[in-house]
């Protein structure tokens, strides 16, 4: 049969078997309906997932696309006041910075919402007993940090405290590139974006993905 090892490409191996048993002329539809189901996502540089789509193919930026879908999880959950905890074993204490402690003050009912359990410990020092599900609780206080630092920064887009929240966190949460994924993954995270009431671009305007029928691309051979 005609096989591309495009995984053990992407594991640095340089395999290409190209042996076909099909016979000249003889490439029917049915030979045709089993290459395109057995078609996979690619990954590229670690980046970026190449997948087939009816008329051609598309490139998703990996990274966006994760930001969308944390995004609209995440909003979700706030509005719908229904946040998915992941309590931790071991609560975290944290110091604060003053004007993080004041602005955390203000808008702790809505992290709370997201899948945070904070509470205040006195002075500028708070209590971490949960952070929302699907986190790593590695360096989670350094997260929340972050967020606060990103919020502050998204008030000039005048944006409700729930979606400014929504954000932050998805920026700060999302898988950063480089980053290789299994096969199961690319394939989950494709799934989930194209789910998305917004697939098209990451919460800060940028595109998750591109796509290229096939006239553009045999346009670019001649």
């Amino acid at each position: 049969t005609l096989y591309v090892d495009m995984q053990a490409e992407a594991h640095g191996d340089n395999a290409l078997t190209l042996p076909s048993s099909i016979p000249e002329g003889d490439q029917n539809q049915d030979w045709e309906d089993q290459n395109e189901k057995s078609r996979v996502p690619y990954q590229i540089h670690n980046s970026y997932i190449l997948n087939h789509i009816k008329n051609g193919f598309v490139i998703i930026d990996q990274q966006h696309a994760h930001e969308r879908i944390l995004f609209e999880r995440y909003l979700a959950r706030a509005r719908q006041n229904k946040p998915e905890v992941q309590s931790l074993l071991f609560p975290i204490s944290l110091e604060l910075k003053k004007e993080d402690e004041v602005l955390l003050n203000k808008i702790l009912l809505e992290v709370n919402k997201l899948g945070f359990d904070i509470e205040g410990f006195g002075g500028y020092s708070i209590i971490i007993r949960g952070i929302p599900a699907g986190l790593e609780e590695n360096d989670c206080g350094e997260l929340l940090q972050k967020i606060l630092e990103q919020y502050r920064g998204n008030l000039n887009l005048e944006l409700g405290v729930e979606e400014n929240l929504a954000r932050s966190l998805a920026k700060n949460a999302a898988i950063k590139k480089p980053k290789r994924l299994k096969l199961d993954e690319m394939q989950e995270l494709i799934n989930q974006l194209f789910a998305c009431e917004s697939p098209s671009y990451s919460p800060s305007g940028r595109k998750c993905y591109v796509s290229y029928d096939l006239e553009s691309l045999e346009k670019s051979f001649k």
